[in-house]
């Protein structure tokens, strides 16, 4: 086989570089990929958000069911007749899930500063009868963040059930 190299004219260079429809679809294709990695970077933040709420509100059904439990049930007792949202809510915790607690270390009575959750607690009776279950069943709605407009707050609602042996 042969080869001919064919010559070029004096006037004609080698054109090296990409040309302007290259470069458009280059950037195109790298903005679409930065601007998908923003989507999932969103995404992971406000999964990441919602896991330390889980693990928080958590953390503070625990503490209020443990409460509850060592304190003989009065602040449930006295509650026992009213609606979700009709009163004050029973507890309040820190941005960390902790008890908020006052000068004498009882659960604070009302919101502070650091106030970032509150759980009301209500009893509320299923079609078993309770007198003869022993049970104490109970509502924790918890509302977060505390500092927010009311309208802007979030709610989630823990159901448990205690032994009630007064």
């Amino acid at each position: 086989m042969i080869v001919r190299k064919i010559p070029r004219s004096p006037g004609c260079a080698i054109r090296r570089g990409f040309s302007l429809i290259e470069v458009v679809l280059a950037l195109g294709l790298v903005s679409f990929a930065l601007l998908a990695m923003t989507g999932l970077l969103s995404l992971g933040f406000t999964s990441s958000r919602e896991s330390v709420e889980d693990t928080n509100l958590a953390l503070a059904s625990e503490t209020a069911l443990s409460v509850l439990r060592s304190h003989g049930f009065v602040s449930v007792s006295a509650n026992a007749d009213y609606e979700p949202g009709d009163a004050a809510p029973d507890f309040y915790f820190d941005a960390s899930g902790s008890l908020a607690v006052d000068a004498n270390g009882l659960p604070a009575t009302a919101p502070d500063s650091e106030t970032q959750y509150a759980c009301t607690v209500t009893r509320f009776a299923p079609t078993l009868d309770q007198a003869t279950t022993h049970l104490l069943y109970l509502r924790l709605e918890f509302t977060w963040p505390w500092a927010a407009p009311a309208a802007h707050r979030q709610h989630r609602v823990v159901m448990g059930s205690l032994v009630n042996d007064d």
